[in-house]
């Protein structure tokens, strides 16, 4: 199924960027997500997605950092920028962004203001569900922004979507069916007003809700939250916010649609996956789940 509803610049897919890629995945897999066939990209990183009908969660790590370099635009290398975000920590190094034609999108972003590295098209060697070989080609607008701390973007163009939203990479045992949200903890207000300010270009001011300690942009395919640390606290207690190393902007939790939250909580408790509860359903520790929190909901906001 590829996606119809996603529409530009919706939630395509956080990147949980983790250390030791087989010992993560396997706790994807205990959490009760069916992850795609391990593939590497030509910069040195080793990925694996969580399929959703609309975006996916994709789980990367660093495989061969002799590759650094590859596939450079200017002085921004990927590899190089996620080997420098696991220098520090683990966790959510970027959110991609959904777009159907990377140029005409990367244009008008640059229109509104948003600093650019450019443009990245790549090939990505992967296999099919029956194991044949076959090469996706995408797109990349990079939007790096150092002043945002962790909240930058890229815009994210799949010109073979066939081979990214397989069906057979779709259903997961606990039932989950889209990424809804990712939340970000912002240091100070004058660091949430910038974020806010940011997702008012990309977005438009009326899909910005802007308040006392947060602002929510509705992507059109999921929800960009930033949070007070205050806030962020609160929402989960239950299990912590993510180590983080120095105060910036970065993001904390990914929130995932599961209908059936009786299911995930007796299948999490056969596999032995650390959880709690919120206000909103059941959320993962962040250690378990590579320095984020998932947070699995059986409504959207």
């Amino acid at each position: 199924m590829i996606p119809s509803r996603n529409t530009r610049f919706g939630i395509d897919h956080p990147l949980v960027t983790v250390h030791d890629h087989p010992r993560r995945l396997s706790h994807y897999a205990r959490m009760g997500f069916a992850p795609s066939p391990v593939s590497y990209h030509p910069w040195g990183t080793v990925t694996s997605l969580m399929m959703f009908a609309e975006n996916f969660i994709e789980l990367i790590g660093v495989d061969d950092a002799t590759r650094f370099g590859t596939h450079a635009v200017g002085d921004f290398c990927f590899g190089r920028y996620l080997g420098s975000f696991l220098a520090r920590e683990e966790g959510v190094s970027l959110v991609a962004l959904h777009s159907k034609d990377a140029r005409a999108d990367h244009a008008r972003l640059v229109q509104a203001g948003l600093t650019s590295q450019g443009i990245l098209d790549f090939r990505r060697a992967m296999r099919k569900p029956d194991g044949t070989p076959d090469e996706a080609v995408v797109s990349l607008g990079l939007f790096i922004d150092a002043s945002l701390g962790d909240a930058s973007n890229f815009i994210c163009h799949q010109h073979r979507p066939e081979l990214i939203w397989v069906p057979e990479w779709q259903a997961h045992p606990n039932g989950a069916t889209a990424v809804v949200g990712v939340t970000y903890v912002t240091p100070d207000a004058a660091a949430l007003r910038e974020l806010a300010a940011r997702w008012q270009r990309m977005y438009g001011a009326r899909h910005v809700d802007v308040y006392d300690g947060g602002a929510l942009a509705d992507t059109g395919c999921g929800q960009l939250l930033a949070l007070s640390q205050p806030r962020a606290e609160a929402r989960y207690a239950a299990v912590g916010l993510p180590m983080a190393q120095g105060v910036r902007t970065h993001a904390v939790a990914i929130t995932v649609l599961a209908p059936d939250l009786a299911h995930v909580e007796r299948l999490w408790r056969e596999n032995g996956v650390p959880y709690g509860y919120n206000e909103h359903g059941l959320v993962v520790e962040p250690e378990f789940a590579g320095n984020v929190v998932l947070e699995f909901v059986n409504h959207p906001h």
